[in-house]
């Protein structure tokens, strides 16, 4: 297999080029640092590592410079996020295989992008956004591999290697691989992501850098869901089809691909900086005085050994005459300096320090050893270079934040190609008629992004960004489409100018950022603000609110789309959507989480019944509430979050369920003698309440309106037992084991049933190598 090739080739550089010592770092009461594993056992290791090592220093930086640390603890919050995605799918609902599409629980507003994409929704929840590519810093080599089981006859490996090579420059290469056959017919799930990132500065901290290259590509083969047979059959229980490879599905010879390419480049040069001035002065004078005190310490050394060879010396006198060897004791207990005895009458005089030493023979020649005359000549030179460095640490000058100042200048350039096909062997009637007995439908999108600002930092100012963007694009198909009362083109292809400015500073706990942009110039509009201001009181509470108002062009499927089938064939010229919302975040300690936004569209854009792309006329107005708190008792634990949404206006075209909750019991321990053993297990209960959900369309890869069946009211019970040992989580569930007891009316899609009872394995593995 393809994706099988590519993993070998990042596992052979990742474990047979390096030597493995698996171990994590953890700091010693006293301040330094220890490697160990990352339980405790009894007479264990502690390896000091230098003292400017910690385990904080394996950093994980997002494009944002926010930074995290490479973290192997075992949490709940862990196993959340231990799916393919590898996030928190609290608002989601997947699909029958690992490896499919999810339908939606819960809507986000937030952040919305100027520029259009692709469309194909569906296929995006295993595709890397720049955001999603993340940046690293670690002292020694660092990798990661998480391993899961599929559904049926495959499997999901993720795995990662960085590495810094010095100081400025950290490497990351990094591979998941997903196959899994699935337990209905033709619903196999073939997915490959390959990336990789370049994390660079310079010695003096002018020059940053981050670079990284994004391959992906996402094959899943498409049924349609059940047949009306087969759906009587699963819900009725029928032990004919227990084996669920058995029941019809509405077609077997579809697939779609979402593929493609992204490069990307972030850099950004200090013009001037007070701080770096003042670092580069801090420099030069510790360079200089780290040079005096190395001097000190040679000067020292070499008066010690001098001293001790001054008290095992003796003066050798030589006879000119007789040629005999007289050997006399030094009287000095202090170092003798030179290179020749001067003879006077009864004294031998010393070079330049003048001492004396008496003689038995006045005609002798005295030498003192030549290693203790070296050492003088070595000492003389290194007094006279101490004395000309003039330098004291009263030169340091320290560095005042509140008095700091910078401009620096940044580039940001992304170039990204993506590929949408549809492929079906033979034509269905569930999507009409057609122009051609095979379908081949091919989308193509290439998009690129060049934006420079100019920054300024200063006191109370903060940093405040200006900023420009040019937008390229173009969205193709292979040719023009000539209808009896339309044409539709085979592109939509243009560029687009905007200019904005951002904004972030503090007051103390207080926080404040803004981000304005505007499409000043090209052939798209539109138009964004964003503000936020947030309150932290350590790690007691935190509030946070923000803001957003946007003005944006729809995805271009819903634009123009060319298909082999006469009704998947437009083009539409709507208008921008308008998104505004505002919302709040509590956070405390110990107690609760609080989210909450309330969002007005107008203009929304969206599928409806016949999968035709429509906006609507009407506004719609949609609440979201999430609260999540966790009560711990001993060794127990119940962690609850509960989502309310309301839809006051809008309901015939979006659709949510009222009430979203999952709750989880737990046990949490460590085990056996020497707590060699982590122990987290319990029960998951998801739960939503019933909804007209959307119904999924894998021509288009997005989900459509539909209002004859509701899915939803029926619990979802997980069993897990996950463990910590040593760097590995290991994790162990058992999903929908309820599945016997609740009734086999358990759906993710209307014709797409939720999984049935299944056991899965997995792990998490570190190395620090």
């Amino acid at each position: 297999m393809y994706f099988m090739k590519k993993l070998a080739t990042v596992l052979f550089f990742g474990f047979y080029i390096l030597t493995f010592e698996a171990q994590v770092i953890r700091p010693q009461k006293d301040g330094g640092v220890f490697k160990s594993d990352s339980t405790t056992f009894k007479n264990e290791t502690q390896i000091k590592l230098d003292g400017e090592t910690s385990y904080t220093d394996y950093k994980i930086i997002s494009i944002n410079n926010d930074t995290t640390i490479v973290d192997t603890t075992l949490t709940i919050a862990k196993d959340y996020k231990f799916n393919y995605i590898r996030k928190d799918n609290f608002e989601l609902l997947p699909f029958a295989n690992q490896g499919q599409t999810f339908n939606k629980l819960g809507y986000n507003f937030n952040n919305n992008s100027l520029f259009p994409t692709i469309g194909a929704n569906a296929k995006h929840y295993n595709y890397y956004k720049i955001e999603d590519v993340y940046y690293y810093d670690v002292p020694t080599p660092t990798s990661e591999f998480m391993y899961r089981t599929g559904m049926e006859q495959g499997q999901v490996l993720d795995g990662f290697l960085t590495l810094n090579t010095s100081r400025q420059l950290n490497i990351f290469i990094a591979y998941k691989g997903l196959r899994s056959l699935g337990k209905y017919r033709n619903s196999l799930a073939s997915h490959g992501n390959f990336r990789t990132s370049v994390n660079y500065n310079s010695k003096n901290n002018t020059y940053f850098l981050k670079v990284h290259f994004m391959s992906f590509d996402l094959l899943n083969n498409e049924n349609g869901g059940l047949t009306e047979a087969s759906i009587a059959y699963f819900e009725n229980d029928d032990p004919n089809y227990t084996d669920r490879s058995r029941l019809e599905v509405n077609y077997v010879d579809a697939e779609n691909m979402f593929e493609g390419k992204r490069y990307f480049l972030d850099q950004q040069v200090t013009l001037f900086s007070k701080e770096n001035k003042i670092d580069k002065h801090n420099t030069i004078v510790s360079n200089k005085i780290k040079g005096y005190n190395a001097i000190l310490k040679k000067i020292e050394n070499l008066k010690k050994d001098s001293v001790s060879v001054a008290n095992k010396s003796k003066i050798t006198a030589l006879p000119k005459k007789t040629g005999l060897h007289k050997e006399l004791p030094v009287k000095q207990k202090d170092s003798i300096f030179g290179v020749t005895l001067i003879k006077t009458n009864d004294t031998i005089k010393v070079d330049s320090l003048a001492r004396e030493i008496p003689i038995k023979n006045k005609d002798s020649i005295v030498k003192l050893d030549s290693i203790r005359a070296i050492k003088i000549k070595k000492i003389d030179s290194l007094l006279i270079v101490a004395a000309g460095l003039k330098i004291d640490s009263s030169q340091l000058i320290t560095v005042d934040k509140k008095s700091n100042y910078s401009m620096k200048l940044g580039h940001t350039f992304m170039y990204e190609t993506q590929h949408y096909r549809f492929i079906q062997a033979a034509v269905n009637p569930i999507f009409g008629e057609a122009y051609d007995k095979n379908i081949v439908d091919h989308t193509s999108y290439q998009k690129m992004n060049n934006e420079a600002y100019l920054q300024f930092e200063a006191p109370y100012v903060g940093v405040l960004r200006a900023k420009a963007n040019y937008f390229n694009y173009n969205y193709h198909y292979s040719s023009i489409l000539y209808l009896d009362t339309e044409t539709i083109h085979e592109k939509l292809k243009g560029n687009a100018l905007a200019v904005g400015a951002d904004w972030k500073t503090n007051f103390g706990n207080l926080y404040l950022n803004a981000d304005a942009s505007s499409i000043i110039a090209g052939d798209l509009t539109g138009n964004s603000i964003k503000g936020s201001v947030m309150f932290k009181k350590d790690s007691v509470y935190s509030f946070k609110g923000f803001a957003e108002i946007t003005s944006k062009t729809a995805d271009f499927n819903k634009l123009l789309y060319q298909s082999d089938y006469k009704d998947y064939n437009w083009q539409n010229n709507f208008k921008n959507e308008q998104i505004k919302n505002i919302g709040v975040e509590f956070g405390f300690k110990n107690w609760a989480s609080i989210n909450a936004s309330y969002n007005i569209i107008d203009n929304y854009t969206y599928f409806d019944e016949n999968s035709q792309p429509n906006q609507a006329t009407e506004t719609l107005n949609y609440l979201k509430v999430k609260v999540s708190n966790s009560i711990t008792f001993r060794k127990f634990t119940l962690d609850n979050t509960v989502m309310y949404q309301n839809v006051s206006s809008g309901e015939s075209f979006f659709k949510v369920p009222e009430i979203v909750s999952r709750n989880t019991l737990y046990y949490s321990n460590y085990l056996f003698k020497g707590k060699p053993l982590y122990l987290q297990t319990g029960v998951t209960l998801k739960y939503f309440t019933a909804f007209n959900a959307n119904a999924y369309n894998p021509l288009l890869s997005e989900f459509v309106l539909q209002n004859t069946q509701e899915i939803g009211n029926f619990p979802m019970l997980d069993f897990f037992a996950n463990a910590q040992i040593r760097r590995t989580r290991i994790y162990l569930k058992v999903e929908n084991f309820g599945a016997s007891f609740i009734g086999r009316t358990y759906y993710s899609a209307p014709t797409y049933p939720y999984r049935d009872l299944t056991v899965r394995f997995g792990l998490v593995w570190n190395w620090f190598i």
